[in-house]
């Protein structure tokens, strides 16, 4: 696994209806209403996010990696697969991201693993003054309190940690480098974290590539925590990292004036926004809610009748689309393919 076949999955799923830089609003979770539909469009939830601080001359390098290999094309502004691409997509791994629900906060979760492993290493040497490995000072005061009410000096608790680490760990499906990689990135009394470069010299792999693994093996790792009872210990250290409203807090707000039956130029006049924005919002909203009243802007006909037509030409693009249906908006044609699969 690596960025370049992250990318060609990804385009596989958008093939030719999007741009080259769509990969890359996708990886770092831009919270746009276009990138925002894309991942319900696409089915592309799993990777929303994972990079978030993802450079674009990385994003361009792996890009023009699958373009100098033949994988894809760029057909005017459009990315798609080339014959050679499709067929390669079934030699790619099977993802396990979950960057719809962390969106980049499962480093938090590591970075409170990370601290309260040094803190009871050191503790059960008799050392209570150390260098924390977590400058994030919100890290420090998570796990300050975790600590508080804790036998921390009984080495039984260092070990019912300990053991229930090994166990999430075994139980989550996490590949043998994945483990090896988590484990590195550990730091106890005696033994430090390998930096990434370390890593990359010992593993011989690309520094990107170790990041999106150990990624993924946080992304495997938190649903296993947070989904049983054996674990009690870790999932208090687990607390707040899956995002609890899928909604942005701008489309919150927008959404309570909703709910109270004001009409959309009226929540725009309130909260002193541009209409394109609250039409994101809406589109936010439907993307997130199944019971959203999407007949409350389009009929039930008209939704039939633009899917099937996107159906018919194999298209999501907008363009093609509001050629068909001149009478509809830009923001009725997104509603509706946001309803694509309830009506699908």
């Amino acid at each position: 696994m690596n960025l370049s076949s992250i990318l060609l999955f990804v385009i596989s799923k958008m093939n030719g209806q999007r741009t080259l830089n769509a990969g890359l609003h996708l990886l770092r979770g831009k919270k746009s209403g276009q990138t925002l539909t894309d991942v319900e469009y696409f089915n592309v939830k799993p990777f929303f996010a994972i990079l978030p601080k993802l450079e674009e001359t990385t994003y361009t390098k792996a890009i023009d990696k699958l373009l100098d290999s033949g994988l894809i094309i760029q057909d005017e502004k459009f990315i798609k697969l080339t014959e050679e691409g499709s067929k390669s997509i079934k030699d790619l791994p099977d993802f396990h991201f979950r960057g719809w629900d962390y969106r980049g906060r499962e480093m938090i979760f590591f970075g409170r693993i990370a601290l309260l492993v040094q803190t009871l290493s050191y503790v059960r040497k008799g050392e209570f003054s150390f260098n924390p490995i977590q400058k994030d000072r919100d890290i420090q005061i998570f796990v300050k309190r975790f600590l508080e009410r804790q036998p921390i000096i009984d080495p039984g608790f260092a070990k019912q940690i300990g053991d229930e680490l090994k166990k999430a760990v075994l139980k989550s499906g996490m590949s043998d480098i994945q483990k090896y990689i988590f484990v590195c990135r550990l730091t106890g009394k005696t033994e430090t974290a390998k930096t990434w470069d370390q890593l990359s010299s010992e593993l011989e792999m690309g520094t990107e590539a170790l990041r999106l693994q150990f990624i993924e093996s946080l992304h495997r790792l938190l649903p296993i925590v947070e989904d049983s009872d054996e674990f009690s210990f870790l999932n208090k250290i687990a607390f707040g990292i899956k995002v609890h409203s899928y909604l942005t807090d701008s489309a919150m707000h927008t959404k309570r004036l909703f709910d109270q039956g004001h009409s959309m130029a009226s929540i725009a006049s309130i909260r002193k926004l541009k209409m394109s924005t609250i039409e994101d919002h809406i589109i936010e909203m439907a993307m997130n809610d199944k019971r959203f009243p999407v007949t409350h802007f389009v009929s039930e006909e008209l939704i039939h009748a633009v899917v099937s037509k996107s159906l018919e030409l194999g298209t999501k693009r907008l363009k093609l689309l509001k050629d068909e249906f001149e009478t509809l908006s830009y923001f009725e044609l997104r509603l509706i393919l946001t309803a694509y699969k309830e009506v699908e």
